[in-house]
């Protein structure tokens, strides 16, 4: 009886541990966004382009790094869209993917500043195949 609780905390330990290793997608997709992306998509020659509910400067920063990119901060991309953030804008990641022709995905991801429903800057931080 002693084993069995012993082995029961051991495996509740590990569990928690487990999940508390694992992170949440980041960011979360906006499902019911009315954005209409459909130029974006066009643009990247993409069945559609899905993007994030909106990021704060912050939350933006911290997904870059995430991606592997250094001090995002310095980038003069990043400088130009927030100079042209004014209130009520909405910085949002874009995933522009699509099928390539070696069967893995192709495409763009990166973040776009939002004004009145349209893109009006943008930073490239992934481009893929």
């Amino acid at each position: 009886m002693k084993n069995l609780r012993s082995i029961s905390i051991a495996l509740a330990v590990t569990f928690l541990c487990s999940a508390c290793a694992h992170s949440p997608v980041f960011p979360k997709v906006d499902r019911s966004s009315n954005l209409d992306l459909s130029s974006i998509a066009k643009r990247f020659g993409v069945p559609h382009c899905d993007v994030s509910v909106p990021m704060t400067q912050e939350e933006v920063l911290r997904a870059i790094e995430l991606q592997g990119v250094q001090h995002p901060a310095n980038r003069t991309d990043w400088a130009a869209m927030i100079e042209e953030l004014k209130p009520n804008d909405q910085l949002r990641q874009v995933i522009c993917l699509t099928k390539g022709t070696n069967g893995l995905a192709a495409g763009d991801v990166f973040y776009g500043l939002f004004r009145d429903g349209e893109m009006v800057a943008e930073m490239h931080t992934v481009i893929i195949n």
